[in-house]
């Protein structure tokens, strides 16, 4: 009996699924609510639920309750770690006007960023450059929380991230320099150092990371003088880094003494509640500068902080010369943004962008489940996967034109050979659905002809085959007539009786 029930609750979560009264991303309701719609003990449903887990269906966050997920059929696509280096060529700095074009795919495409409450901060003690003292002391207990330990006073707000990137390659590297990038990654990080004269040599990052073995034969033949490490959930694979990996990392870099920049933009989009351990959170030396913000592809609404480390007094006047501060309503959407209580708490943003990524996931392997895999993510803002045609400006010129605000081509996010064939999309951007229906029309296009192929060939046999009879038929009739006329103009048979005729009687 106790079996009985516990699958009852399995069986009306079916009913609803099939019914589409719950789609993945939704909430699953409470326990005690479904509880009494049910009829069932407060135990029973709370078992049906772990059921449900143990089978993927939902899955519980703290303090959140439990959230529809999307089970999939389709074996995911797997990222490989790169076995070998890739030094960029100087002479395809395009890329930075390439990743230009697909700015807007790159960063959350909300308008809700900057919708602050109306309120105006103290005034009455501002810094220079850097922002509002309580401004930054609500950024610094958000970046506690994640692990990271820092002061107000170190900390530098702006509206660019890419400003900051950008002033701290050229205070921390000089003109043809070599710097080590992990790949697959946001493509303005790599645009930004060829665009400044830096020779870029990248390592490709797979399921598990990087392979450690191949950075540490990197850095002792190649002459690096900067590292640059994508954060959690960074542009476009959207994985967890493994605290092993975060460890080994640190330890290289005590090792090396090289100045290294983390680019975490994408931390806040975890759909779990649990903070996120960086590279800059088991910093104990102050090696790493760290970047983190929130963007936005509408103007002026992209917030950000940066922690310059011990490079500080190198830092901060170049900082100072770039004249990012922000205004005053920046800083207060900011402040609001970084509270727990607030209604635009960038936590909530980022479970909407997770229920959001699930329902295009459903719809892609309803679509395009034979043509298109996707690789397994725990958070961010994109879906990055593998298809069975290349994405490219000559394969596909109406895609690349029509939905570059939300879709980045694999060519500009990694070096590898198989890079055509990869995507990113963007699940933030209203063009997602409708990007998905362009690419199930260019995916079975060769199906199609195929399959008029296929029906044409079958066609050609089934005429043959009619002809082929025909002419036996034919054959067959000619013969018969033939032997018909024969039988008609040839001699009589022989008859005994004429001979006796013709001998009696002459």
């Amino acid at each position: 009996m106790a079996d009985f029930l516990y699958k009852g609750v399995v069986d009306w979560f079916l009913e609803q699924m099939s019914q589409e009264a719950l789609r993945p991303g939704d909430k699953m309701p409470s326990l005690r609510s479904l509880s009494k719609q049910l009829g069932f003990s407060l135990n029973t449903v709370i078992h049906g639920y772990e059921l449900l887990c143990q089978d993927g269906w939902i899955e519980s966050r703290p303090k959140s309750g439990y959230f529809v997920c999307h089970r999939s059929d389709t074996k995911p696509a797997l990222l490989l770690a790169g076995e070998s280096l890739h030094a960029t060529q100087q002479q395809s700095a395009k890329i930075a006007w390439s990743s230009l074009a697909h700015h807007c795919a790159l960063v959350d495409q909300t308008n809700l960023l900057q919708q602050a409450n109306g309120r105006h901060l103290d005034t009455s003690l501002p810094v220079l450059g850097k922002g509002h003292l309580a401004v930054r002391e609500v950024v610094s207990d958000y970046l506690k929380e994640m692990g990271i330990k820092t002061r107000a006073a170190q900390l530098w707000l702006g509206r660019s991230p890419l400003t900051m990137l950008t002033q701290s390659i050229q205070n921390l590297t000089q003109q043809d320099d070599t710097v080590l990038l992990l790949t697959p990654c946001d493509p303005r990080l790599a645009g930004t150092l060829q665009s400044l004269g830096r020779r870029v040599v990248s390592i490709t990052a797979g399921d598990r990371g990087v392979d450690l073995d191949l950075a540490i034969r990197c850095l002792r033949d190649e002459p690096i003088k900067l590292i640059i490490l994508p954060g959690q959930f960074a542009f476009p694979t959207g994985q967890l880094i493994s605290n092993l990996s975060l460890r080994r990392w640190l330890a290289i870099i005590e090792e090396t003494q090289l100045p290294v920049i983390e680019w975490d933009l994408c931390s806040h989009l975890a759909h779990r509640s649990a903070p996120l351990m960086t590279y800059k959170s088991l910093d104990q030396h102050d090696h790493i500068v760290y970047i983190g913000g929130v963007e936005s592809h509408f103007t002026e609404q992209s917030l950000a902080w940066c922690i310059p480390g011990r490079h500080q007094d190198r830092l901060d006047g170049a900082f100072l010369a770039a004249d990012m501060a922000l205004n005053e309503t920046q800083q207060a959407a900011l402040s609001d943004l970084l509270q727990t209580t607030s209604k635009r708490c960038i936590l909530r943003r980022g479970r909407e962008v997770w229920a959001n990524a699930e329902r295009i996931k459903a719809k892609i392997d309803q679509l395009m489940a034979e043509q298109v895999s996707v690789v397994t993510n725990k958070g961010g803002l994109a879906l990055w996967m593998r298809l069975t045609k290349p994405v490219t400006a000559e394969t596909t010129p109406a895609l690349m034109a029509n939905f570059r605000h939300a879709m980045v081509p694999g060519a500009l996010l990694s070096p590898e050979t198989d890079a055509d064939y990869w995507l990113a999309l963007n699940v933030t951007s209203e063009y997602a659905e409708p990007l998905i229906d362009g690419l199930v029309e260019y995916l079975q296009a060769d199906q199609q002809a195929k399959t008029s192929e296929v029906e044409e060939a079958e066609q050609a046999v089934e005429e043959l085959e009619v002809k082929t009879e025909t002419e036996e038929s034919d054959n067959t009739k000619s013969d018969t007539e033939k032997k018909e006329s024969t039988n008609n103009t040839s001699e009589p048979l022989y008859n005994p009786m004429l001979d006796l005729i013709n001998h009696d009687f002459g």
